[in-house]
């Protein structure tokens, strides 16, 4: 098997697709690959009560239970309760903690030029503080997600406490 040298210049990209609901519009997401564990197909997920709307539930990941996050949701997509047969779940890895992504369809893993990359988004969107950059290749754009943002501070926030909370 041959290896590919990954430059400093260079972005591995785990490319997916969230479909809004109401438009039915479709749009382009990335996360760098070092942040994906593996992906895998829609499973069982356990819905926790009194978690905030974003948390889709705890999944069991080969003995290990895990949160799994709406990224729609959480980016403030509107969403129906059908099922999608390409939603994939993300595994992410974050300082040593495993969390689900799920997402409509993951289409790509993309090697791209960092100089391709617009860090450039000052924006007052809401969901702002979860966007790192844009992609644009040929007349596709791509938003790269800050995952620590997604999991991290989202999980500080609230997931813990909410466990607790549904606990007692």
């Amino acid at each position: 098997m041959q290896m590919e040298n990954v430059t400093a210049d260079t972005l591995q990209v785990v490319v997916f697709s969230l479909v809004d609901a109401e438009s039915k519009k479709k749009e382009d997401y990335g996360i760098p690959v070092e942040n994906v564990r593996e992906i895998r197909l829609l499973e069982n997920i356990t819905r926790v009560p009194n978690t905030p709307l974003h948390v889709k539930g705890l999944m069991n990941l080969r003995g290990k239970i895990i949160y799994v996050i709406d990224v729609k949701k959480l980016l403030g997509f509107s969403v129906s309760d059908e099922i999608n047969v390409n939603s994939r779940i993300l595994i992410s890895e974050i300082n040593g903690g495993l969390t689900g992504l799920l997402v409509d369809e993951v289409s790509d893993v993309l090697r791209i030029s960092t100089k391709e990359i617009d860090y450039d988004m000052s924006t007052e969107l809401k969901a702002e503080q979860y966007f790192k950059g844009v992609i644009k290749i040929g007349e596709k754009l791509i938003i790269l997600l800050d995952v620590h943002n997604l999991i991290v501070e989202k999980k500080d926030q609230s997931y813990d406490q909410s466990v607790i909370q549904a606990e007692v």
